[in-house]
């Protein structure tokens, strides 16, 4: 989802953490997250293992340059119900 080619690409645990992140903390997350990132509390929030995992793992950078467009659509997409893998087959027939 970022055009920065040395980092992996986001999982869908880290997306969820920066929601749930985004969602408890409001429109200033991220500088929040930054402050935490910049003097080592990150670990003492709720998830703290999941925020330092990013951190280690992204870099504050690539977590600045989050766009909420894409927070937005990874929310959308996790919170869908999962489709079945077989679509026509419901239940046992009769």
């Amino acid at each position: 989802m970022s055009n920065v080619p040395d980092k992996p690409a986001w999982t869908d645990d880290e997306l969820r953490t920066l929601i749930d992140f985004r969602r408890r903390n409001g429109r200033r997350w991220k500088s929040k997250l930054l402050d935490l990132y910049l003097f080592g509390k990150d670990d003492s929030e709720p998830n703290g293992a999941g925020l330092r995992h990013i951190r280690n793992r992204q870099g504050p950078s690539r977590v600045d340059a989050v766009i909420k467009a894409m927070l937005d659509e990874a929310e959308d997409r996790l919170a869908a119900p999962a489709r079945p893998r077989h679509p026509g087959l419901v239940g046992p027939s009769r």
